[in-house]
């Protein structure tokens, strides 16, 4: 507002003094016969004209070279107030007030940026980010140069010396996505989790790459999984084994003598024929119970790669429901769904029969539920489709609900522990995954595809 008024006071004065001293000239030119002294408020009145004229322009040149310096980002030149020229002392001072605002901006920003690349840099977590339009490297850091054995990057395509599928992967990953990767480099074998962040700057595109090795953790998990497996294959064994080797023994003295020589049979009495003819009875059923164990191990060794096509999700019902709808209102089961029909990518064979799984085990769990109800709803949920199964059974206790994915862990008397290891593995084969919740009000199922 000072600047404002100041050079609207001077404009103001300028104008004001060339209308009087040219008024005044033409007054005493047609008035009088002092026509020298009319020359000279000409004069005056020119010159006023002139510096008026020059003020003008100066300030134009200041006020188009500032505009240009702003455009082309250099804000170097310094409007100080220190002048010899005073008249241009408030614009100038407005000026060098913008333009300190701007470096100030401007080095707020450069360290900004540094401050993210020092940040970057010291990540331990590998990162790099590239110009999509150019798949240009602007940014690298020490631990992706470690992990790629590449101190030297210039491009995406570059990328191809070490791994073509990793360049490839990284072109073709969206924005939030997430993709695992084996690979070699050096004779060293890693297992990356990529992930994708595309961001734009000024209008241009980039995209922001992290690179984890995750084999460690990985090998960790495995390691856990063989575990837990061998655990669990130890027990069911030896529940099949002990009571096998127990009763082979006792057959073994019922037709030996205490030489260990085959006994006379018929000397044996009714009693022990029968439980000679039990514990063979008994050894035959433990055996085959222990043989369909094992095929039943090698049937969750073998999922099949999915067919996928595109298919309605009540489609996907109308196919299963047929199985169950006379079993559930037998047993006096309340079945419902609702949410929107939507759209799934999948196999549905493969699904049909993780959702069987699941309408088996609720309908199992609810047989002491007095108004039992099962409820299937569909819906999305940040754009990831979403199938989730509810039943209002007594829920499963915490300690199990850890469990009952792991193969062959099952709660109930005649459950072979594999239907839901089984569903989990064939969600995993869609690349999307199935959790599950509980409360003693009962019990949820998520398919998220």
């Amino acid at each position: 507002m000072q600047f404002r008024l100041s050079f609207r006071s001077k404009i103001i004065t300028h104008l004001v003094l060339i209308i009087i001293l040219i008024t005044s000239g033409v007054y005493i030119l047609s008035q009088t016969y002092f026509w020298l002294v009319s020359f000279w408020l000409f004069l005056f009145g020119g010159i006023i004209l002139y510096r008026l004229i020059t003020y003008l322009e100066k300030l134009k040149t200041d006020l188009t070279s500032f505009l240009i310096s702003i455009k082309q980002n250099d804000f170097s030149g310094n409007y100080s107030r220190l002048l010899t020229n005073k008249r241009d002392l408030d614009l100038h001072h407005a000026f060098h007030v913008i333009t300190e605002s701007f470096q100030n901006v401007r080095k707020e920003k450069e360290s900004n940026y540094h401050l993210l690349q020092t940040t970057i840099e010291h990540a331990t977590v590998p990162m790099l980010s590239y110009r999509e339009d150019t798949n240009t490297i602007n940014l690298i850091n020490k631990a992706a140069k470690e992990l790629l054995k590449k101190p030297f990057l210039q491009t995406i395509d570059a990328l191809k010396i070490v791994n073509a599928d990793l360049s490839t992967l990284i072109k073709n990953l969206e924005s939030g996505q997430k993709e695992l990767i084996k690979l070699s480099i050096d004779h060293e074998y890693l297992n990356l989790s990529v992930s994708a962040k595309q961001i734009r700057l000024e209008g241009i595109p980039y995209k922001l790459i992290s690179l984890q090795n995750i084999k460690a953790e990985l090998d960790e998990k495995e390691v856990e999984s063989w575990q837990r497996l061998i655990r669990v294959l130890t027990h069911e064994i030896k529940n099949s084994a002990i009571p096998i080797s127990t009763l082979t023994s006792v057959i073994v003295q019922l037709i030996t003598d205490e030489h260990g020589n085959l006994a006379d049979l018929t000397s044996l009495d009714k009693e022990d024929l029968n439980d000679l003819h039990l514990g063979i009875k008994t050894v035959d059923k433990r055996s085959k119970g222990l043989v369909n164990f094992i095929n039943a191990y090698g049937e969750l060794a073998k999922i099949p790669t999915p067919l996928l096509q595109p298919i309605n999700s009540q489609e996907l019902f109308n196919a299963i429901l047929p199985l169950f709808k006379q079993e559930l209102e037998e047993s006096n089961i309340h079945f419902s769904l609702s949410g929107d029909s939507i759209s799934l990518m999948i196999d549905p064979d493969l699904i049909e029969q993780v959702l069987i799984n699941i309408i088996k085990n609720a309908k199992e769990a609810l047989a002491q539920t007095d108004n039992a109800e099962i409820h299937i709803m569909t819906y999305l949920h940040k754009g990831q489709a979403t199938i989730q199964i509810n039943d209002n059974g007594p829920g499963i206790p915490q300690e199990e609900l850890d469990n009952i994915f792991i193969p062959f862990f099952t709660t109930k008397k005649e459950g072979s522990g594999i239907g839901l290891s089984l569903s989990r593995q064939i969600m995993r084969a869609h690349k999307g995954n199935i959790e599950a919740m509980s409360t003693p009000e009962g019990s949820s199922f998520y398919l998220k595809f």
